[in-house]
């Protein structure tokens, strides 16, 4: 028995992309992600861009940033996906709004714990 790789699949950075172009011709039941032409489409759109724009091919994200709009959600309740980063951000906004860690663990559906390592330093007095 032998199992191949799905390079294409919907963990891939152009698989929204390439979904919304096959929506437009394809039902969603008769694909996984989208028909080959429509990864393609999607594939030499952002190659062109990229050239266009001067955009290097390969980027590396920033461990620092924050996107506060998975912050915004994340504080409004919702499971998104944080980096770490993120969720101290999140963490503080929340204790800022004087909410206690317990509080704060539930509303980011984390632990307890994860929470109080996610407090700065100079919060961990006043998350007591």
């Amino acid at each position: 028995m032998f199992t191949t790789t799905v390079h294409f699949g919907p963990g891939h950075p152009l698989a929204d992309v390439a979904r919304r172009h096959c929506d437009a011709h394809r039902p969603p039941l008769a694909r996984i992600v989208a028909c080959g032409a429509c990864w393609e489409l999607a594939i030499r759109d952002d190659e062109r861009f990229a050239v266009e724009c001067g955009l290097p091919r390969e980027l590396t994200p920033d461990p620092n940033y924050v996107d506060e709009i998975a912050v915004d959600l994340a504080c409004r309740g919702e499971r998104v996906e944080l980096t770490r980063a993120e969720f101290t951000a999140a963490v503080v906004r929340l204790h800022g709004r004087g909410m206690t860690p317990s509080a704060i663990s539930k509303r980011l559906h984390a632990s307890f714990l994860a929470v109080l390592a996610a407090f700065p330093a100079e919060l961990i007095g006043a998350a007591a």
